[in-house]
């Protein structure tokens, strides 16, 4: 977060002494930012008419502080972002990062040990000590640098699109290199023993998959076999968990169905949403230790945001898969049309695993959904610029989309 604020402090003022020059690319998921942004002003604005307690106000200016790193990664990456190249180069780095935050979770599962407890940032102090590592079932479910293991295994849903949009990838020649991030990644997601993270890499996997071509079809069929069968002699007992996990989805166990929780957290917020049901009753004022648990991100922007919120949010993830497909309509070039159906897929993981647990309101997540709808907007400005230009080479250090300045 305070990456992205300085990220868009640099960016202001670079544009305002005339050094930066916006590109006017993703202007949809611009104003889809925007309109979210406002709402959630909105709602501020409402929560500040109620008597609200201490707790809850400096939570909503936090969030406040919170909403405006998002919008400002996503202006800066859609306006500043002028060639294609600079999107692979971001996305293969997400991708590395994303593979070494996978390798701490394989070596927090198999050992027991919170990598996290021996890490000390200089200038920060520990927020939360949790020298242990939470189990289910007779397993470990480790989180490696996110704060949660439901968090990291969507952010590895997220970003299992891209490593395979570059393990695809012909001009790359290393068979390591392209295929280790997503062993890695893919690995990763099942050993958070997280419905959330399986459902959005399979909802990713759905949008993706059919695009390839019938050989990467086949590949992609004959090596899922093996895969499985490696976690189940890694980790023996593993699917089978996550089969029983899946199952109790509408039969209870223990304290009831997860749809029957689901439900009742809608009849316990509902008297919130009733009693302001345009803008809510504050962004960011529902809080977990002071009221309940949500775990479904739409409901709870429901109840801070109302109905307003509601529909921007939805528009937001719209746009985003909007852009990547408008991009990818415009390109004949295999590449660049795989990313495009690789954005949509990650986003749309993104907007449906948003319904199994507060997704934004975990920090890795909602970075990586903000990145990405600002990536999406850059694309599309990109591959319409080159629409229009194909004759302007790809290292001629000119920006492809033209400034509307």
């Amino acid at each position: 977060m305070v990456l992205s604020l300085l990220i868009l402090l640099w960016y202001a003022s670079g544009w305002l002494t005339g050094k930066v020059i916006p590109s006017g690319a993703g202007r949809p998921v611009r104003l889809a930012i925007l309109a979210f942004a406002l709402a959630v002003l909105a709602s501020f604005v409402a929560a500040m008419t109620r008597a609200i307690p201490a707790a809850e106000g400096l939570s909503a200016g936090r969030g406040l502080i919170m909403v405006l790193s998002w919008a400002g990664l996503v202006v800066v990456l859609s306006q500043g972002i002028s060639r294609y190249e600079q999107i692979e180069i971001i996305m293969r780095r997400a991708v590395v990062f994303g593979a070494v935050v996978a390798l701490i979770e394989i070596f927090e599962f198999f050992t027991g040990i919170n990598v996290t407890n021996y890490l000390q940032i200089p200038g920060l102090s520990i927020n939360g000590d949790i020298e242990t590592l939470l189990t289910r079932g007779a397993f470990f479910r480790p989180w490696s640098t996110a704060t949660d293991p439901i968090e990291l295994s969507v952010a590895m849903a997220i970003l299992l699109p891209f490593a395979l949009h570059q393990a695809l990838d012909p001009a790359r020649s290393s068979l390591i290199r392209r295929w280790l991030p997503v062993a890695l990644i893919g690995f990763a997601i099942p050993l958070a023993v997280s419905r959330s993270g399986i459902i959005g890499a399979a909802i990713a996997l759905l949008f993706l998959v059919p695009t390839w071509n019938p050989r990467q079809r086949r590949g992609f069929l004959v090596a899922l076999l093996p895969s499985l069968a490696m976690i189940k002699v890694a980790a023996p007992g593993l699917l089978g968990t996550l089969q029983s996990y899946f199952e109790d989805l509408f039969h209870s166990s223990g304290d009831g169905s997860v749809y029957s929780t689901r439900v009742a957290a809608w009849a316990l917020n509902w008297p919130f949403i009733a009693e302001r049901p345009i803008f809510g009753r504050g962004w960011a004022t529902l809080l977990p230790e002071t009221y309940s648990w949500v775990d479904d991100m739409y409901l709870t922007i429901l109840v801070e945001v109302g109905l307003v919120g509601l529909i921007c949010l939805i528009l937001l993830y719209v746009t985003g898969i909007q852009c990547g497909a408008a991009g990818r309509r415009k390109t004949q070039d295999q590449r660049r049309r795989h990313l495009g159906q690789a954005l949509i897929a990650a986003i749309a993981a993104a907007a449906v695993t948003s319904a199994t647990f507060d997704s934004i309101s975990f920090p890795m997540v909602a970075g990586l959904t903000f990145l990405i709808l600002g990536i999406a907007g850059a694309y599309d400005g990109i591959m319409t610029a080159e629409m229009y230009l194909p004759e302007l080479p790809a290292d001629s250090g000119r920006p492809l989309v033209p400034s509307r300045r």
